[in-house]
């Protein structure tokens, strides 16, 4: 599947043209011929000889030469005779803006499989069905019935936007169009019978005239194409800012009725969207901020940034922004700091540096600071403040000269600068490569999204080991446990006891310390929830106790639930105890959670997610997000834990989960306790489909 006939194409067919321009037949004609679309335009109407002051043909077959792309406008019964025609007579791509498929019930999921079949058959490339079509801006390719291109074309650029949404699609071209971003390409997927959102962002990765991809996403049912593609794009150096919707379970609701795609589960697609350094944006004001930013500014090479401000209190807003967003702050160098003190005694030379008000009398002072700072190498950013000033008369060019000079003293610095701008203003600071934020703590934050960006590599992914097929059904603890062990994770000291004089037995064995006793059951999921837990007996009288209080409790709570024995285990001390989940995901594959765990993981609620098998880097930062690290450290005259023992038990529990592919439906360790003397899994569930 070629997807360059769909963005460069010489020759364009509509079919099913109409000669009333409003309609969605007419107005792909009508907007090729008034916005200076250079190819063939070729109308496809059996009932018509001429369209909108253009021959009409009356069929594809007809046409003296074969289109690159076809656009296909055509009632939905009649779309797979017209899919037909464009495989007979040669075209490169089909635009299908028709509706009725697969967002309209099993009828139209039908006639929606017939036709993907007929394009991958026919090696066509199949856009749509249901999709609101796509511009190619410099080419004024505008192969769309949204209107919007009427009101003019936006700037050509290197933005790419891809959307699912047809409506959004035509909400970001003009939101795009009015904030002066520049795009390149424009594309929205409909039902996506054939091209994905994936498939685009793969093409965009080598679209040489695209340098941004914006992202607006409902569902995928491919993960790992998704995945190759998001990781494609950042190897080429490409961000992807991603809007994804349905992460909640209304929304996820909705996305299905309206796309009829799968949302899945928002941590994985998180997950996902971390690991392979994807950008995400959780509202419009957000992704288009994000794409100014990069389609504007190079990227920090480090993490020291300049504040200067004609407002002390904004600037400790914005050293305020800089510190969440783990940004350094260095002060200005000596020799610079003097000049400044010299010229205003009462400035503020640390950093955020405050030239203060006095530029409304002297402003050199600012502009000198400004560009003796960006010269200097002290910082890797420099971020401006200028309130009001640039809205006034008599600073407005001065502003904008100071930038020139800014730029011209340090031509890869990233700058960005914020205060009330005129429109004009601001596209002329882009123009310098200056980012221009109305509100000061965007300025901050665009630096630090970019640094982040430009410091991200993705981790390689160690390759999955198949394992040998387990038999379908939930394992009890006991076996769960020594299957894990024989898998060589880490479980804790335990034996599997028939009756209290076993149990005594299992006592001394293990060492006579307090221990814990709890219920084997395979139909028992939450032990404690019904008593099947006793925690702490040290001696012969309490082991023996312990038993029959479970066995009655047990019995009196959950009647039917089969009991396979006791299990006894040494009570251990943990510092941390964390839970660690896994299944197979229906769109991503083997996906783990790592969490907080214990009794009460559910009330923690604080999880990550991250594919299976995992990265050593990608488990530390995980662990280190959650605050283990921090526990596992020297805090209150404990001694510090090495981590390695605890990575080494989550990779390999990662790699269990990748192993086990799809008949995983549940793999878990709660708790997974690491103590003072190692990490031992404590109690376990394993659930395999058939």
């Amino acid at each position: 599947m070629s997807l360059q006939a769909l963005f460069h194409p010489r020759r364009v067919a509509i079919v099913g043209a109409s000669s009333q321009p409003q309609k969605i037949g007419g107005l792909p004609v009508r907007m090729l011929r008034e916005l200076g679309y250079a190819g063939e335009i070729l109308p496809v109407n059996p009932g018509a000889a001429e369209i909108q002051g253009l021959r009409a043909w009356p069929s594809l077959r007809a046409l003296p030469d074969a289109p690159d792309v076809a656009i296909v406008a055509v009632p939905a019964a009649a779309v797979s005779a017209t899919i037909e025609d464009c495989i007979g007579r040669g075209v490169g791509a089909a635009v299908v803006f028709s509706s009725g498929f697969a967002e309209a019930g099993s009828e139209g999921l039908a006639m929606q499989q017939r036709i993907a079949g007929l394009a991958r058959e026919g090696g066509l490339t199949l856009l749509g069905p249901n999709c609101l079509g796509v511009i190619n801006v410099r080419q004024r390719w505008v192969g769309t019935f949204s209107p919007a291109p009427l009101s003019g074309l936006p700037d050509a650029g290197g933005v790419a936007i891809v959307s699912q949404s047809g409506a959004f699609g035509a909400y970001a071209y003009v939101l795009a169009r009015k904030a002066g971003l520049g795009l390149s390409q424009w594309v929205t997927t409909g039902n996506e019978a054939q091209v994905s959102v994936a498939d685009l962002i793969d093409w965009l990765a080598d679209d040489e005239e695209t340098r941004v991809i914006v992202a607006y996403i409902e569902g995928a049912r491919d993960g790992e194409r998704l995945r190759q593609a998001l990781l494609k794009a950042r190897r080429a150096g490409k961000p992807v800012v991603v809007t994804k919707v349905g992460r909640t379970a209304a929304g996820a609701s909705a996305a299905m009725s309206h796309t009829a795609s799968l949302s899945g589960e928002d941590a994985v697609y998180q997950a996902v969207f971390e690991e392979c350094g994807a950008v995400r944006a959780y509202t419009v004001e957000e992704m288009f901020r994000h794409a100014q930013a990069f389609a504007t500014a190079p990227c920090p090479r480090g993490r020291r940034l300049g504040i200067i401000t004609v407002s002390g209190g904004v600037g400790t807003l914005m050293a305020d922004a800089a510190s969440d967003a783990a940004l350094e702050l260095p002060p200005l160098p000596q020799d610079i700091a003097t000049r400044l003190r010299e010229r205003v005694p009462f400035a503020s030379t640390a950093n955020p540096v405050d030239v203060t008000g006095q530029i409304t009398a002297d402003y050199d002072v600012l502009e000198q600071t400004a560009v003796d700072a960006a010269r200097s190498g002290a910082y890797d950013a420099v971020a401006l403040f200028l309130a009001a000033a640039a809205s006034a008369p008599a600073l407005g060019p001065k502003v904008i000269e100071t930038v020139r000079r800014i730029r011209e003293a340090a031509p890869h610095l990233p700058l960005a600068l914020s205060g009330i701008l005129n429109a004009e203003q601001s596209r002329e600071l882009q123009t310098l490569g200056c980012l221009a934020c109305e509100e000061p703590t965007h300025a901050v934050e665009a630096m630090a999204r970019l640094e982040r960006w430009q410091s991200f590599a993705p981790a390689a992914t160690p390759p999955s080991v198949p394992l040998a097929r387990l038999p379908a059904g939930t394992r009890n603890e006991a076996e769960g446990l020594a299957w894990l062990a024989a898998q060589d994770l880490p479980v804790m000291p335990h034996r599997v006891v028939h009756g209290e004089d076993q149990a005594v037995q299992a006592w001394r064995e293990l060492g006579e310390g307090p221990v814990v006793i709890k219920v084997v059951s395979r139909d028992i999921l939450h032990k404690s929830d019904v008593g099947g837990v006793r925690v702490g007996p040290r001696s012969d009288a309490e082991v023996r106790e312990a038993c029959r209080a479970i066995g009655e409790s047990v019995a009196c709570r959950a009647p039917q639930a089969a009991r396979e024995g006791l299990l006894v285990a040494r009570l251990l001390k943990p510092r941390v105890e964390l839970m660690l989940g896994a299944r197979h995901d229906p769109v991503f594959g083997p996906i783990v959670v790592v969490g907080l765990g214990g009794v009460a993981v559910e009330l923690h609620a604080k999880t990550f997610v991250l594919s299976a098998p995992a990265a050593a880097s990608r488990v530390r930062e995980l662990l280190g997000r959650l605050g283990v690290s921090t526990l596992m450290g020297a805090w209150r005259g404990q001694a510090v834990i090495d981590d390695a023992s605890l990575v080494q038990a989550v990779l390999r529990f990662s790699q269990l989960a990748a192993g086990l592919g799809a008949s995983l439906r549940s793999l878990e360790i709660n708790p997974l306790m690491v103590c003072d003397d190692g990490v031992f899994a404590a109690d376990s569930v394993i659930e395999i489909d058939a």
